[in-house]
């Protein structure tokens, strides 16, 4: 950017110069110019960046100007220089897209405006309004995206060409169980997820339940929770338990649906077979768990998102500002990021000694690595295992309190989805794969 400044400036000056410069300067003042004032010197000789019709030693610079062209270069100059020796390429095709030294962040869907044209038919995803945008999920065959503010689910072709409402009328309620998920109501409905046969999980939020809708007929029905906020219900069906205010969804590759129950600070799983409910991880208590200890013994601290591996349950914790690891095979907590204290600090560093505020949203790429939604810092955080280094992801826009995330994993690269939630958009970038990112060992 710098750069193009400079360029900018120099050709606006070149032009002046070419209508002024008409008669010959005398040697001398080249002279003293070459030993006193060019812009760039290299061993005492001239070395200047200019052309040398447009050089300010040049010989045909009248006498009576080559004082104001010094010293008005010479900011030219320092300009151009800093930005070849500091500055990084930046290319801003348009407002909709943004690069950054290792990923160009593009807006995805979402025309940004809390209000305007919905997808109740096809449409492109760009031309439609997602407001207050939440849960991001990449499917085999298909994105799918919540919105809160209207209360609906919407599904996107991969390549980001057509979208068209999925589930939901628009309106806050809770009904349609049994019909066509068209036709149900929600209440701020956040995370979804989707399973291999092509149903979807939905943490219908603020109704205090989880539904599912058929993904061969569009039925819809509720399988967790009966609509009202509580805690209870473990050991029998999930459909007669109540949750308070679920925030994130998880299927764990065994026959199970795990469900962040946010205020009741639990980690519960919904058996998928036996419709049964039972908690996985914590006591009720708003406390930080204790690192080490079985998961099904310690306290969870506002459990925001969720994410899952083959060897590890990822768990979120907004009110503890801070990452957690639960080891699938011993059944241990481990702390993985974050203090537990509220900041935006750590970067470059042990992601243990990192500072979050507020995170709700992760997920894990293809090297094992975790995007972290560090939703009150505006920001999206990348932990890096294999390295033990946190970073703060330049996304190239002003995002505003971003919630979900997802990546679409590829062989040589990876696409990273962000829900920029308040702005009503949502961004994606391609991350290729460096060799020796893959972090083989859970930390």
């Amino acid at each position: 950017m710098l750069a193009a400044v400079a360029y900018t400036m120099l050709a606006r000056e070149r032009t002046r110069l070419a209508r002024t410069w008409t008669t010959p300067n005398c040697h001398r003042l080249a002279t003293v110019a070459t030993k006193r004032h060019c812009p760039v010197r290299i061993g005492g000789n001239h070395a200047c960046l200019f052309p040398a019709s447009a050089c300010p030693v040049s010989p045909t610079v009248p006498s009576a100007t080559f004082r104001f062209l010094v010293f008005r270069w010479r900011p030219i100059a320092a300009v151009l220089l800093f930005a070849m020796v500091f500055g990084r390429p930046v290319a801003a095709d348009s407002p909709d897209q943004a690069s950054t030294q290792e990923q160009t962040w593009q807006i995805f869907a979402g025309t940004g405006k809390a209000q305007g044209d919905s997808a109740d038919q096809p449409s492109s995803p760009k031309s439609v309004c997602l407001p207050n945008v939440y849960g991001v999920e990449v499917a085999a065959d298909a994105i799918y995206l919540s919105t809160i503010d209207d209360h609906s689910i919407w599904k996107m072709d991969l390549a980001g060409t057509k979208i068209e409402r999925f589930a939901g009328t628009g309106q806050a309620g809770l009904s349609g169980d049994g019909g066509p998920a068209l036709q149900a109501r929600f209440r701020a409905p956040h995370e979804i997820r989707a399973d291999r046969n092509g149903d979807l999980y939905v943490a219908d939020t603020r109704n205090h339940c989880i539904r599912k809708i058929d993904g061969r007929t569009g039925i819809i029905q509720t399988i967790g929770g009966d609509g009202v906020a509580g805690s209870r219900g473990d050991g029998g069906p999930a459909s007669q338990a109540r949750f308070d205010q679920p925030h994130s969804i998880v299927l764990d590759g065994q026959g199970g649906l795990l469900v962040a129950d946010t205020k009741n600070h639990r980690l519960r799983r919904i058996d998928l077979k036996t419709g049964t409910v039972a908690t996985v991880a914590g006591d009720g208590k708003g406390k930080l768990p204790v690192d080490g200890a079985l998961a099904n013994e310690v306290s969870v601290f506002g459990p925001r998102s969720l994410a899952i591996d083959a060897e590890s349950i990822w768990l979120v914790l907004r009110e503890g500002n801070s990452v957690w690891r639960i080891d699938r095979s011993a059944g241990t907590i481990h702390r993985v990021a974050g203090t537990g204290k509220q900041g935006h600090s750590g970067d470059g560093g042990h992601p243990l000694q990192a500072t979050f505020r507020g995170p709700k949203g992760i997920a894990v790429d293809s090297q094992g690595a975790l995007l972290v939604v560090d939703t009150e810092n505006q920001a999206l955080r990348r932990v890096d295992r294999r390295k033990n280094v946190i970073e703060t992801l330049d996304t190239g826009f002003q995002l505003k309190r971003p919630h979900g995330t997802a990546v679409r994993r590829g062989t040589d690269a990876d696409v990273y989805f962000l829900a920029d939630s308040e702005n009503h958009r949502l961004l994606a970038a391609e991350r290729k794969h460096r060799e020796g990112d893959r972090a083989d060992q859970p930390n």
